[in-house]
């Protein structure tokens, strides 16, 4: 019988690109709840909770693209 290899350790490379893949379902998923949620903010009392959902949306765009670009640098070692 023969026996299957150890398989090869994770490393950063293998961590980043599972952080900028769960940061890209997190803002898809977040994308997805702002426009449900934009359907029921029309109303102006809700103007300061659309606006905390929009900057929520952003920040995790932004973590997602430095997570894209710390993977292209990793992958260039």
């Amino acid at each position: 019988m023969s026996e299957h290899p150890d398989p090869r350790p994770r490393d950063d490379t293998d961590v980043v690109q599972d952080g900028a893949r769960d940061l890209a379902e997190g803002a898809a998923q977040i994308g997805t709840f702002k426009g449900e949620a934009n359907a029921y903010l029309g109303d102006p009392r809700y103007t300061a909770l659309r606006h905390r959902l929009e900057i929520a949306h952003a920040a995790v765009e932004a973590a997602a693209v430095e997570a894209r670009r710390r993977v292209r640098l990793n992958e260039g070692r």
